[in-house]
Formats: C-alpha cells, structure tokens, sequence
C-alpha cells in the first residue's frame, strides 16, 4: 500500500497492490544457503519492502492462519525482515467466527516480525451470515455495510501509517 499524505489525496491516490501468493513454493532455508530463492519470492519480498503498509486479508482454516498465507509471512521473514517497522491491518471473512481466530494469529506472528497493526476497526466479514448476502457468484464483495467498515479501516491504516513515517 503506497499512501497519500493529506485526505484528498486519500480518496485520489491511494494505491492498493494485491499481491499473489498462492505460486510461492514452500519456505526452504536451503535454497537460501544456495543462491536459488526463486524469482517470484524475490519479487514478493521486493514489493513488501516497498509497501508504506500492508494488509493482510486472512482467510480461517482449522482455527488459525491458512497455510498459504503462513508461507508468504514466512518468505518475507527471511534475514533481512521486509516487515519490520511498517503498519499493518488485517480483514478476515470465514463462518460463524468471520475468522476473529485467524486474525488473532496473523497479530501474534506480527508482534515477532515488529509489524505495528491497528487496534480499531477490528474487520470480520462472516461471510454466509444472512440477511443480504456478503459476495456474489464471482466471490465479490458487494455488501455495503462491510464495504464502509472496509473503507474506515483503510483510512485508519493510512492514518496510523503517516504517524509512523513522521516519527
């Protein structure tokens, strides 16, 4: 997430990159001690670092961090830390918990890796919670009320983000 630096510049420049990683292969120290870390992690570990915040969107498996999820934290972790130092949220979406396990998990990795998340709003999407339907048949987000929560919390990250780059 690259940020703006005053609110109109909020709702016109803030960029929001996805970033894929369900092709990165499984952590391997090996690798490493080699000089063959694949392309697509060094790409990965780039953007991180270039990142003035991140978001990570945690989706519950088993109670806790999907595996996917875990491994991309874990590249990212390798010396030298590419974390370290930035503000970070997290949304999860999942059944009747709207994933606040897994929330809870990536905030305890992050207190190791010296990530700084937001306290406020805390985002849980519990996705096949009726009345109105949170996703449509594509699996995009189209209810309103979790699209403003969304929104309150890019605007915290952003908030939160300014202060620890003044510092």
């Amino acid at each position: 997430m690259h940020m703006a630096h005053n609110e109109k510049e909020f709702s016109e420049q803030l960029e929001v990159e996805i970033l894929e990683i369900g092709d990165l292969p499984f952590v391997n120290p090996d690798l490493e001690q080699k000089g063959m870390v694949p392309d697509n992690v060094l790409q990965f570990r780039r953007k991180v670092n270039e990142a003035d915040a991140v978001i990570f969107a945690a989706p519950e498996y088993n109670y806790s961090v999907s595996p996917v999820l875990k491994n991309a934290i874990d590249w990212a972790s390798r010396p030298p830390n590419v974390w370290a130092g930035k503000a970070a949220a997290v949304v999860s979406a999942a059944g009747g918990s709207g994933g606040s396990r897994a929330q809870y998990h990536v905030r305890q990795i992050g207190v190791f890796l010296d990530l700084h998340f937001i306290n406020k709003p805390e985002v849980f999407v519990k996705a096949h919670e009726g009345p109105v339907p949170k996703f449509d048949a594509n699996g995009d987000l189209i209810d309103e009320d979790t699209r403003a929560r969304l929104r309150q919390l890019l605007r915290s990250l952003h908030s939160f983000a300014l202060r620890l780059c003044s510092q």
